[in-house]
């Protein structure tokens, strides 16, 4: 069903940048869709990184930052940042980032933000987002119009940890159109493989897991490889446990790619091992180029998308011997493939662009009654 804006919303999305991350590639995503129908966007980013398509404006205050730890420095962006609310009459101010400083955060709540609020939460780790102070969370975001989270599971764990009541959860979208152009395009490799990505910027993804459960599979002897997709401070203590298992010619480091779509599409399966996720874009992202995936059933996201043995293997969290098993069983057990491969891309159709943008649309209806 498609959702009409009630007016034409003036919109502003703030995100640490709009590069590398889930968080990111939904800010970018959803102000495509917004400014689809008819919505004016402005988007604010904290970091000089901008790689995803975006729709609208853009204030970059990366730009303006010479010394993070100057104080003259931080009042100069803060002093365009108040400025540019001043002149702009948005309609909601979606704010995305993690928190890194407490104070700041409820400076810029209580006398920068000069609209309806939303934030937004995109990690189970819910402590990235809220004060350790439990009075200054409340206070901060009792005055916030909503608080979404993209998993249901963040949102249970928000409300009982926080005691608010003003959540909802809308899930991450896809953008089909864009992924079937991108995942079109074809690639020069000769091999099987199995796919990983994401970044090792912390060790979160846990590519350390995989690794080892890799090795122990029957995935080397098969002449399956696996390639990992990502940069971080961590490729190179994989890439050194990678050489303690004689594995280098089978474990393949492709590093940042721009355009991991046919990657995911040429692969027998995606594979997730992370310690945690919040709503992992990695999923839905494999499953829409029809290749289904084995993940744990980490806190938060994988079981709200995966259906066991119907379009992929949840695996029980960090059971490495269970994760073994379920990527031998997704190789050898062919007719579980098949199945899972043919149900891949229908099952995440309920997270298109246009149903997750109509529920967007309808929360603004809602909140401007």
């Amino acid at each position: 069903m498609t959702i009409t804006a009630k007016k034409a919303y003036r919109i502003c999305i703030v995100s640490e940048q709009l590069a590398e991350g889930g968080a990111e590639r939904c800010s970018a995503v959803l102000s495509n869709f917004f400014v689809a129908n008819n919505c004016n966007v402005h988007h604010v980013v904290v970091i000089d990184k901008i790689e995803y398509q975006y729709s609208g404006e853009i204030l970059n205050l990366g730009k303006l930052k010479k010394d993070s730890f100057s104080l003259s420095d931080r009042l100069l962006r803060f002093n365009v940042l108040r400025k540019f609310f001043t002149k702009n009459k948005f309609d909601f101010i979606i704010d995305t980032r993690v928190i890194n400083r407490q104070w700041q955060e409820f400076f810029i709540a209580k006398c920068i933000y000069n609209a309806p609020k939303i934030k937004m939460v995109h990690s189970f780790m819910t402590h990235l987002y809220f004060p350790k102070k439990s009075f200054l969370a409340r206070n901060i975001y009792s005055s916030f119009d909503k608080i979404i989270s993209v998993s249901q599971s963040i949102e249970t764990k928000v409300q009982n940890e926080y005691s608010y009541k003003n959540t909802k959860t809308i899930y991450n979208p896809i953008d089909f159109n864009e992924i079937d152009e991108k995942s079109s395009v074809k690639l020069d490799i000769d091999f099987d493989y199995i796919l990983a990505v994401g970044n090792m910027k912390s060790n979160v993804k846990q590519f350390d897991h995989l690794i080892e459960c890799y090795s122990k599979s029957n995935l080397p002897i098969k002449k399956i490889k696996l390639i990992i997709i990502g940069e971080g401070r961590f490729k190179e203590s994989h890439q050194e446990l990678v050489k303690s298992y004689n594995l280098e010619s089978e474990i393949v480091f492709l590093g940042k790619i721009n355009n991991p779509f046919p990657y995911y599409k040429k692969a027998f399966f995606t594979i997730l091992t992370s310690k945690n996720e919040g709503f992992p874009t990695v999923l839905l992202e494999s499953l829409a180029c029809q290749t289904p995936v084995v993940t744990y059933d980490c806190q938060s996201g994988p079981n709200e998308i995966i259906q066991n043995n119907e379009n992929g293997i949840l695996v029980e969290n960090q059971n490495k011997q269970k994760l073994i098993n379920s990527i031998n069983e997704m190789i050898e057990n062919k007719d579980l493939y098949l199945h899972c491969k043919s149900n891949a891309r229908a099952s995440v159709e309920r997270f298109s662009l246009e149903n997750i943008g109509n529920q967007w649309l309808q929360l603004f209806n809602d909140l401007s009654k």
